[in-house]
Order: C-alpha cells, then structure tokens, then sequence
C-alpha cells in the first residue's frame, strides 16, 4: 500500500504541475488579449494540499486498522 501511496502522490503532483502551466499559458494568452483574469474561488495550492492531506490521512487510518488485527 505504501509504494501504491507514492505512485499515487507522484502522479498527482506532476499532474498538478501540468495543470498550472496549462493554466498559466492559458492566462497569459487571455490577458495577451485584453482579457482581464480574477482570481476567485479555492486557490490550487490549497487544493492540492487537501488532496494530499486526504490520501494521507487515509493511509494513516488504513494503516492503523490493519495494525490492530
């Protein structure tokens, strides 16, 4: 479960980092345009830190149950 866990963490965090430079080329093109771009709603940092907390959390909790058998 653990080497599932970091497979799982890579994929995310490099997908994470696709993400924002899709999003950053994509912004740059709208503003390149006269577009103005807001920042609103949950930040992505915040949620791919959420993200990992979950996953984390619940290893911890898998861990823990497993554990105790």
């Amino acid at each position: 479960m653990g080497k599932l866990l970091n497979i799982l963490t890579l994929i995310a965090v490099i997908y994470f980092i696709y993400w924002m430079v899709k999003r950053h080329f994509r912004h740059r093109k709208l503003a390149a345009q006269g577009f103005e771009i807001k920042q609103e709603g949950i930040r992505p940092i915040t949620l791919l830190s959420i993200v990992m907390l979950v996953m984390y959390g619940a290893y911890m909790l898998y861990f823990v149950f497993q554990g105790s058998d």
